[in-house]
């Protein structure tokens, strides 16, 4: 009995230290500290999924930058799974770039489409010239809105205080006023996220609490220091992909800046304190988000090398099960995304509710995401604002998400300079001003011009939209323009072959009244009244010098026109549709002089004409798209006194960039159907190899005695070009075929966008 009683007193003993020590192991709570790194910051991803697959728990979590994105995520109770999903997706590579999606472009608020290149908005205020300098290179208005979507049902969750997220998290800024860190605890989760993240001249800064923030890797880019402060875990895991700037170099502006601002960060976790995982990528840049397979394996084996010093200090685990019930449990408190009214401040009374009409429709009608996306793209749409900040509260009263932007409007002054540089024909210089008003409507102003050894025009354009929430607009344009295609035919890879002596002239008014049919598309009516000239001579047997043949046509005619644009790129798209109808009746009297008659002679022309313009691009994947382009045109247009100027008036086919600088007399007819197909290789989201291949049908042709052939054989057209869209315009090098042309190929670099005023007559 004695021994017995020993016996069990061992056994209570045994008991009470195994207890202890499990509680002692409960107890211990680790931390996970995420370095800043751009791109290199998916390698955060891989050290989570690691962790995870090996049940190592994670109690807190603080980062900077991307590793404050990383970190929010995982906060707010995303996998790695996911995170890899995402950031593999297309949606995510089109962030990158800050281009509104296609599907919110609002084509139908768009006045007619320019070759600028790049702006400068101003204002002048008492007698000052104030430009409005760009202070980012990515729009961030997709970016802004993406951070809505992923952190405000969380925000709403937690309450606005971080340490109620799924992981308490931490998330660190600049303060570049006071030279400081800026530690965030609570508010809005996704602007505390987009605050740590906004690198100078790339993202635009973030105010909060009345303090302008930048990235938080100035001055604490691994902010272990921060989750010591605020959590005192047990035990550190630092996952570190960034190193601090090396020594300036005399022709590296970026590195001279980068060490104005930043200031070195320490990385090394003392070891009795917890461990660190690290890998640098001197080869892979901040903006290397494609090789996220390559940056995620290397954080998955990094920590993989160092998972059983881990386990010997964190001996406690939590199961992949656990993890996914408090994820779960987590995510049923986070309120779907249904928004009701919006609040917008930053400008006038009168521009504020006017916003506010826009974006909210119906105080009582409530909405959801998508179509708070569709209207607040609509106001980035019309260039009113400057910076439009949105960010979405929960209201437990109204049951909703109130969504509040903070706007600063936009300077009412802007000139623009573009137009293209092109290794043969169709060099061109654009300049324009443009200049708005809005208080309950909108009116805008603008004038260019245009200069080139081809083509030169001068227009004044006028748009006045009469409710901003409404589609209802009238517009006017004023237009001179010439081509010269005598001297605009030289070609520096040819000979000079100068094939037609010919000038052309318009010189119109156009006025329309319109309405958006939707957010894409529009109807216009209008008329248009000027008059068309072409001077030329009637062969090629000609001095430059000779007296030219003049054909003078004033007309009056009216129009009705439906045309929707969704191209994600003005010149080369590799996505969307463009797609145009019209009707038009011409009345007009043509006078014809010849070089040698004193004497003009007249006569009356009147006819009306059909047209369909279709192209169409269908995305196979991230790699492959393929355009599909359809044409129709039809006209009872009836013969000019000569052939130049009758053949000037008949529809022309030029699908091409380089086929809108050639007077081509090949692929001309008062009647024609044409088809395309166009297959397209993307690399990445400004890169692509794209292919041209064009039949063109014609019902007739007109020879030089004024005779038509009825059905003649079908002709070909076709080019093939590399793109780059850069963040001014598109670099191309192409070469462009011509069956019936006299040179049938010609090569081309280019610089910048063919684009011209629009033309009086021809559709």
């Amino acid at each position: 009995m004695k021994y017995f009683g020993i016996h069990l007193l061992s056994i209570l003993l045994i008991v009470t230290l195994l207890t202890k020590t499990s509680q002692a192991n409960d107890s211990i709570k680790v931390g996970l500290v995420l370095s800043g790194g751009g791109a290199r910051g998916l390698f955060h991803i891989g050290v989570l999924k690691a962790l995870e697959e090996h049940n190592i728990p994670i109690d807190y979590v603080a980062g900077t930058s991307m590793g404050a994105i990383i970190g929010g995520l995982y906060a707010m109770g995303y996998t790695p799974d996911e995170m890899i999903q995402y950031f593999s997706s297309q949606e995510f590579n089109d962030l990158l770039t800050g281009a509104i999606p296609a599907k919110y472009r609002f084509f139908s608020q768009e006045m007619d489409e320019t070759p600028e290149m790049f702006y400068l908005r101003f204002d002048v205020k008492q007698k000052e010239f104030k430009p409005t300098l760009p202070t980012n290179l990515i729009p961030p208005y997709r970016m802004d809105m993406e951070f809505i979507k992923l952190t405000s049902r969380a925000t709403a969750a937690c309450k606005n205080n971080f340490d109620s997220l799924m992981i308490p998290f931490r998330c660190v800024a600049s303060d570049i006023t006071t030279h400081k860190p800026y530690v965030m605890r609570k508010g809005n989760l996704g602007t505390a996220i987009r605050a740590s993240m906004s690198f100078p001249f790339i993202f635009k800064p973030i105010t909060i609490d009345s303090t302008l923030l930048f990235d938080g890797g100035f001055y604490n880019n691994f902010p272990w220091d921060i989750m010591v402060a605020d959590f005192n875990p047990d035990f550190i895991i630092g996952s570190q992909c960034s190193v601090n700037v090396d020594p300036p170099e005399e022709s590296d502006i970026v590195s001279q800046v980068s060490n104005m601002v930043v200031t070195a960060t320490d990385y090394n976790i003392p070891d009795s304190m917890g461990i660190l995982i690290e890998k640098h990528f001197p080869k892979i840049s901040i903006m290397d988000f494609w090789k996220i397979k390559e940056l995620v394996d290397s954080g998955y084996k990094s920590t993989l090398e160092k998972i059983d010093k881990i386990k010997e200090k964190v001996p406690v685990t939590r199961s992949i099960a656990k993890l996914e019930h408090n994820r779960i449990q987590f995510k049923s408190r986070c309120i779907p995304l249904i928004y009701r009214g919006a609040t917008v401040t930053g400008g006038a009374e009168s521009q504020n509710r006017m916003l506010e009409r826009i974006l909210t429709k119906n105080k009582n009608i409530p909405y959801n995401h998508s179509q708070l996306e569709s209207r607040y793209y609509s106001v980035i749409a019309m260039n009113l604002v400057n910076s439009f900040y949105p960010k979405a509260e929960y209201d437990s009263e109204e049951k909703a998400y109130i969504p509040e932007f903070k706007m600063s409007p936009s300077a009412i002054f802007k000139f623009s300079l573009g137009g293209n540089l092109s290794s043969s024909i169709g060099n061109m210089v654009y300049a324009g001003f443009e200049m708005f008003r809005w208080k309950k409507s909108l009116s805008r102003f603008k004038a260019n011009l245009t200069f080139g050894k081809l083509y030169s025009s001068a227009q004044l354009g006028f748009r006045q939209d009469y409710s901003l929430s409404k589609p209802l607009f009238t517009e006017a344009y004023l237009t001179v323009s010439g081509y010269d295609f005598y001297k605009g035919s030289q070609d520096i890879f040819y000979d000079d072959i100068r094939p037609v002596l010919l000038k052309e002239y318009d010189r119109f008014f156009t006025a329309s009244i319109g309405s958006g049919l939707t957010k894409n598309s529009k109807l216009r009516l209008g008329i248009t009244s000027g008059f068309q000239n072409v001077h030329f001579h009637k062969n090629n047997l000609f001095k430059s010098t000779d007296t030219l043949n003049k054909s003078n046509f004033p007309f009056f005619s009216t129009h009705l026109v439906i045309d929707k644009n969704t191209y994600n790129f003005k010149q080369y798209p590799t996505n969307g549709h463009y797609l145009k109808i019209f009707f038009r009746g011409v009345w007009g009297k043509e006078s014809y002089k010849e070089a040698s008659q004193y004497l003009p002679r007249k006569q009356f022309h009147n006819w009306v004409s059909l047209g369909f313009v279709s192209d169409y691009y269908l995305n196979i994947n991230k790699f492959l798209s393929i355009g599909f382009y359809t044409e129709l045109k039809i006209s009872n247009k009836s013969n000019f006194f000569e052939y130049y100027p009758t053949l000037d008036m008949l529809s022309v086919f030029q699908p091409t960039p380089h086929s809108k600088t050639f007077f081509l007399e090949n692929y001309r007819a008062n009647a024609f159907t044409a088809a395309g197909v166009k297959p397209i290789i993307k690399f990445g989201n400004s890169f692509s190899l794209q292919a041209d291949a064009y039949v063109f049908i014609p019902y007739e042709t007109l020879f030089r005695d004024m005779n038509y052939e009825r059905l003649p054989r079908p002709s070909t057209m076709g080019s093939a070009a590399a793109v780059w869209q850069s963040p001014i315009g598109p670099i191309s090098a192409s070469v462009n075929y011509y069956e019936k042309n006299y040179n049938k190929f010609y090569f081309l670099v280019n610089f910048g966008y063919i684009i011209f005023n629009k033309r009086a007559l021809i559709d």
